[in-house]
């Protein structure tokens, strides 16, 4: 019995986790558009990636970008939007995920 109620614990949890680490993708085409706080915000992967992040509190919004010049700049300029937006940057994070160069995607961790 006990080990029935650890799996079911144990999947509840992973299931949980699963839950929460979600992904938001934003292509190039959707970055080029011009762009103010409104914009930016309105965004679909933006707005869904914010509303989730705000869903999770404690939770951390990861930018993962291809690693070269042109991903690091855009890393670090939507970075700089969503501080503008009211983020946090201690609860913003960079990292490389060796993704297309075309896209660059949010990510909600606990």
């Amino acid at each position: 019995m006990k080990r029935i109620l650890y799996f079911l614990l144990g999947s509840t949890l992973l299931w949980l986790n699963a839950a929460q680490a979600a992904n938001y993708t934003i292509t190039a085409d959707l970055w080029m558009q011009p762009r103010n706080g409104a914009e930016v915000a309105q965004m679909p992967p933006v707005r869904a990636a914010l509303q989730d992040w705000l869903r999770h509190p404690g939770s951390r919004l990861v930018i993962l970008h291809s690693g070269d010049d042109i991903g690091s700049l855009w890393s670090s300029e939507l970075s700089d939007w969503l501080v503008a937006l009211g983020v946090p940057s201690a609860r913003i994070d960079k990292r490389v995920s060796g993704q297309d160069e075309n896209s660059i995607t949010l990510a909600v961790e606990p």
